[in-house]
């Protein structure tokens, strides 16, 4: 049997302020009881969820390493798992395979088999398997419950002031700067392209942000939509046109923050037309 751990679990798309409160918890607990934190997390959402998420795999495992978890096991999401029930799922997996010596859990966490397994399951069951468990209250920001679906929710809508107040940071796309069709270039306004793969993301338009690129931080302009100027059904991607960095960055890991719509996605006449739009809108991401 492996050495004993103090667990929690749970997709944790985002990390936002609730799930930091509960991993600020976590490292207390480890502390106290002498044993590593563990954050149990999926691969995929289940099927009966949305699969847009606000944060990559990749992204979601270095914030949960970044708010001090000792170690991070993603488990596939496989239908074999998807079948375990709640004592099956806890007497296999969380005292079998990671021998929690207690489980901290969200007071709306799910688990087994149709997500039949809740807290008050997980209390009646922990003492029988032979762990503790401890239950992490809702977190509360102005009164509102601070959760993944709101995060969503705030970024559909675009309030991102709101987003980053629950995150407890901005909301920003990271991933690997990819070659497009040199429109910006021809343009005069050379852009890194980012694809969105599968994650939620603000509406469609112009916004000022931030940019993080090989240690360089600065300002940019961010399109995000499908370029209907020039195609009639294009791929749906963010365009960055970083004010202050002219270097060739294909291959490199841009992170972007949006800051303020300056305007909505549209179609113009013609390149001209689309030219000195930008040329505004990169006057007002400067200031």
């Amino acid at each position: 049997m492996p050495s004993p751990c103090v667990m929690t679990l749970g997709f944790f798309d985002g990390v936002h302020l609730g799930h930091l409160a509960l991993l600020k918890r976590l490292k207390e607990l480890s502390s106290d009881l002498g044993a590593p934190s563990l954050a149990l997390t999926f691969d995929v959402r289940p099927a009966f969820r949305s699969q847009l998420l606000l944060t990559s795999l990749e992204e979601r495992i270095a914030l949960l390493k970044a708010a001090g978890v000792d170690k991070v096991i993603v488990q596939p999401f496989t239908e074999e798992f998807a079948a375990l029930s709640p004592e099956d799922f806890l007497k296999e997996v969380v005292r079998g395979k990671f021998n929690a010596k207690l489980v901290l859990a969200g007071y709306d966490c799910r688990f087994g088999k149709d997500r039949a397994g809740d807290i008050e399951a997980l209390k009646a069951l922990a003492p029988k398997l032979g762990f503790l468990c401890e239950e992490e209250p809702p977190f509360l920001l102005e009164g509102q419950i601070v959760s993944s679906t709101l995060c969503r929710e705030l970024l559909k809508e675009g309030k991102l002031t709101e987003l980053a107040a629950a995150l407890g940071r901005p909301w920003a796309l990271t991933g690997e700067i990819r070659p497009g069709k040199g429109l910006g270039h021809k343009l005069g306004y050379p852009t890194a392209n980012l694809a969105l793969n599968g994650l939620l993301a603000p509406p469609k338009g112009v916004y000022s942000a931030k940019y993080e690129l090989n240690g360089q931080r600065g300002r940019a302009l961010m399109y995000l939509g499908s370029r209907p100027t020039f195609e009639k059904c294009g791929e749906e991607m963010a365009e960055i046109y970083l004010l202050d960095f002219s270097e060739d960055v294909y291959g490199e890991k841009l992170k972007v923050a949006p800051e303020k719509l300056l305007g909505p996605e549209k179609r113009y006449e013609s390149a001209e037309e689309l030219k000195e739009a930008i040329a505004s809108f990169v006057e007002q991401a400067k200031a």
